[in-house]
């Protein structure tokens, strides 16, 4: 059985990993803001395409502290996504649901996608349409993050408040 102690490092890792959100929310919303502004030179693409990869990368790393303290328990062939599937389940008794809809976890699918593909552009440029869609959806996961870390967080500390 996992400590008070535990459970409140747990809500300090994944509030650090929020701040990095937040971080690099910033650098995003620069990166897309020079696009914005005309800038159309496949460099601007490949920042934003950095910041969108480097986004995913930190949610990831999210999803792994929780996933590693309630579970540790992903295939080896294709963990990323179960990774990500395994965040909209409620366990009762284990642990809460991270996401709290089916589109929470369609946009977090996007991203993910999306960092396979940037990791695997060879040579090639971005194409700006669909760059440009995935910081759309980017974007609405950006605005809605801070209230599902929120919520989760609250759940946690409940849980810890239960343990003696």
């Amino acid at each position: 059985m996992k400590t008070k102690a535990a459970f409140l490092t747990l809500v300090a890792e994944l509030d650090g990993d929020m701040e990095e959100v937040k971080r690099l929310a910033e650098q995003n919303a620069r990166a897309w803001g020079r696009i914005e502004s005309g800038a159309d030179d496949p460099i601007d693409w490949g920042a934003l395409g950095f910041t969108l990869h480097s986004l995913y990368g930190i949610l990831e790393n999210y999803f792994l502290r929780v996933s590693r303290f309630f579970e540790n328990n992903l295939p080896t062939d294709r963990w990323h996504k179960a990774l990500v599937d395994n965040m909209r389940l409620d366990v009762p008794g284990v642990r809460p649901a991270l996401f709290r809809t089916d589109t929470e976890h369609r946009q977090i699918l996007e991203l993910m996608r999306f960092r396979h593909r940037f990791r695997n552009l060879y040579g090639e440029d971005l194409d700006p349409e669909k760059t440009g869609a995935i910081q759309k959806t980017a974007e609405a996961v950006l605005g809605g993050f801070p209230a599902i870390h929120q919520t989760f967080i609250d759940k946690i500390i409940a849980i810890a408040d239960g343990l003696p």
